[in-house]
């Protein structure tokens, strides 16, 4: 084989008939379909995983501290969406720690929150 054992591998250029063309769209159209449930579940077990190493931790999640703060003022999550500029619905996901924030969107969630971000990122003290 020499040279490091590569194998090189060949090829023929050729056209997909018009079969194997109708079996990559049959395939394509299955993982479509499967994708937002797919998606859902790793979402889930994502928001799960942080779930369980806060608690472990003895912290409460960025999510949870959104929930947190928007209750302490009185705000519904349309309200802090609005406020935010982001849907109701995205917020609602990032409560729930399904999804994680860029920077600039955990600032503007501060903001509207009345918080910096050093704020709403802290855990509370806990007093012992």
């Amino acid at each position: 084989m020499g040279e490091g054992n590569v194998m090189n591998r060949r090829t023929r250029d050729r056209r997909l008939t018009s079969g194997e063309i109708e079996k990559d769209r049959v395939i394509r159209d299955m993982v479509e379909q499967e994708k937002p449930e797919l998606n859902e579940q790793i979402r889930q077990r994502m928001a799960e995983s942080r779930k369980g190493k806060a608690a472990i931790q003895g912290e409460q999640t960025l999510g949870q501290r959104i929930r947190a703060a928007r209750e302490a003022g009185g705000m519904s999550q349309v309200s802090l969406a609005v406020a935010a500029q982001i849907s109701q619905g995205y917020l609602s996901q990032l409560e729930r720690d399904e999804r994680e924030p860029t920077l600039s969107l955990a600032a503007r969630i501060a903001r509207a929150l009345g918080l910096s971000l050093d704020e709403l990122a802290a855990q509370p003290t806990r007093s012992g």
